[in-house]
């Protein structure tokens, strides 16, 4: 399990996927618009928070690697930023859904688990 780029690939072409299906939602289930909106946008920046977080851990690795003195984070200030910005921005929008928006903020790293364990039985990691 050297190679975490397939389980970043992977996440994140089912995350687009959960999206594409949302926005279908969205246009057909007009009672629903509310919630598929704030989850969308809630597994947007859940999505870039996932990626960020991905090449923040393979800097950090590489630098262990190269035995280089500076100092690193994992970029957990930015990561948490982006989470406000996009929960305060759905607050103020009344047609995004709260609790929905928070929910999806979280859907890509959870994703992670069963994909890991789904690339790892088929022996793709």
């Amino acid at each position: 399990m050297d190679n975490m780029t397939p389980v970043i690939n992977t996440v994140t072409r089912v995350t687009v996927i959960i999206m594409a299906g949302l926005l279908m939602g969205w246009a057909l289930h007009h009672e629903t618009r509310a919630v598929t909106l704030g989850m969308s946008l809630g597994l947007l920046a859940g999505l870039v928070n996932f990626r960020y977080l991905a090449l923040k851990v393979r800097r950090v690795t590489q630098a262990v690697a190269d035995k280089q003195k500076s100092s690193f984070s994992l970029g957990f200030a930015t990561r948490i930023s982006f989470a406000i910005l996009v929960t305060m921005f759905s607050v103020k929008i009344e047609h995004f859904s709260l609790e929905a928006t928070i929910a999806g903020l979280f859907i890509p790293q959870l994703l992670s688990i069963p994909v890991g364990i789904y690339l790892g039985i088929k022996n793709k990691l």
